[in-house]
């Protein structure tokens, strides 16, 4: 877990606090930001070859229809969808890194 050193801990170096997970000061929501970047990667890449391989009918696979499904459907399911997943998922992880770098700032200057 990514402490946001809110306020120092005296048992930092223990590992894992309950009271810090408790008062919101250790932040889960990188790793959980992760695990749903990989698995949502996974269902992308899987939709895109389903739709590929499912003999392009006129209809298309979910919300490629629009797109007449099929190689091309998939394809641009494939790129885009990877593409904007990634991006979405790296400015929520900029939130929270602007988050952790002004808790730094505000630590460090106090007196």
């Amino acid at each position: 877990m990514e402490p946001t050193n809110i306020t120092p801990s005296a048992s930092a170096s223990s590992g894992f606090n309950w009271k810090d997970f408790f008062s919101f000061r250790t932040m889960i929501t990188l790793q959980i930001i992760q695990i749903i970047y990989i698995v949502m990667a996974i269902l992308i890449t899987l939709a895109a070859l389903v739709s590929i391989f499912s003999g392009g009918g006129y209809y298309g696979f979910g919300p490629m229809a629009m797109l007449g499904g099929g190689p091309v459907g998939g394809l641009i399911m494939l790129v885009v969808g990877n593409v904007f997943l990634r991006v979405w998922c790296e400015i929520i992880i900029v939130f929270f890194r602007i988050n952790k770098t002004l808790n730094n700032i505000e630590n460090n200057t106090k007196m």
